[in-house]
């Protein structure tokens, strides 16, 4: 099979072309400027430009649609252009080619952050807080509507080797910049972006047509997730704890006045409130299992950061 990849330069898109190269699939990468990608065909196109999309769907099969612009902040202009006029884009190209098959990268996002220790399944009520979030649900509602095969993956946070939410993690444990918003005791699910990738596979080859499906690493505390990130990184763990509302107050007034704050609303709640997200449908439906778990998750992460500052080192 044949299949095109949108985004595929970005952290999660890599992951997805490299799952793909290894299971035996032809990948085009679609990408907005020349990179490299080993094993996959280049073409450069813009998803807001949607003839360079219909260039670009030539002797493909499926589309794995994985370019956002996904961000904390931004302006809301931005995030509709891309996500939402972007997507449409896509859809209406896949529809004018005959595609057989599209696979849509959402966001667990949209459910918001309900604070509860109840799962969240597939079924649970959409409230999402930020644009980024909005404008993921409003392209799921886009493309229900098209008469196509069509399978959602809904992603939590995700981690692992490459990604700058990684980044950002370990530089401030590391640099002892880091707090616990309340007692650090909430849970927080995550998906490593290998499992992501395997379960947006797992959608073109058994996703039912119009389902969505939450992909899962593991879930653990807030606390854990420090406490284990330090341990690998040989750094003292965090000790400081900022009271919610205080932190969230902060995040309000970061998102007035800065103009790329370090603390937002979204990261007050995704590290300060609990979200237990089930996998069981992908499981069940897809055959989905998890490779990582909070260990093999920090392991990879911390390998490739000391790497990275071993670069930076000797550049």
């Amino acid at each position: 099979m044949k299949v095109l990849v949108t985004g595929a330069s970005g952290f999660i898109g890599r992951y997805i072309v490299k799952d793909l190269l290894n299971h035996g699939y032809e990948v085009r990468a679609f990408v907005r400027k020349k990179v490299e990608i080993e094993g996959a065909e280049i073409f450069i196109g813009d998803i807001t430009k949607r003839e360079t999309i219909e260039e670009a769907l030539s002797s493909i099969d499926a589309v794995f649609h994985n370019a956002a612009y996904a961000s904390d902040y931004g302006k809301k202009e931005d995030f509709y252009r891309v996500n939402i006029e972007g997507t449409k884009n896509v859809a209406n190209a896949c529809m004018k080619k005959e595609i057989k098959k599209m696979v849509y990268t959402s966001s667990a996002g949209i459910y918001g952050f309900p604070n509860t220790n109840e799962w969240i399944t597939e079924e649970s009520p959409k409230k999402p807080i930020n644009v980024y979030q909005k404008t993921k649900l409003l392209s799921e509602d886009l493309l229900q509507k098209y008469d196509m095969p069509l399978t959602i993956i809904r992603p939590p946070l995700v981690l692992g080797a490459g990604g700058k939410a990684s980044f950002l993690l370990l530089s401030k444990i590391e640099k002892g910049e880091l707090s616990y918003i309340g007692s650090g005791d909430n849970y927080i699910t995550i998906a490593h972006a290998a499992d992501v990738a395997q379960c947006l596979r797992l959608a073109v080859e058994k996703g039912k047509d119009k389902e969505a499906y939450n992909v899962v690493s593991f879930i653990c505390t807030v606390k854990q997730l420090f406490e284990e990130v330090a341990a690998r990184l040989g750094v003292k763990e965090p000790r400081r704890h900022i009271p919610y509302a205080l932190a969230y107050i902060a995040a309000i007034l970061s998102e007035i006045f800065s103009k790329e704050p370090s603390l937002t609303k979204f990261r007050v709640k995704s590290f300060g409130t609990t979200r237990r997200i089930s996998c069981e449908k992908a499981k069940k439906e897809l055959g989905f299992k998890a490779m990582y778990d909070l260990k093999a998750t920090v392991e990879d992460m911390v390998r490739w950061y000391k790497n990275l500052r071993k670069k930076e080192g000797s550049g």
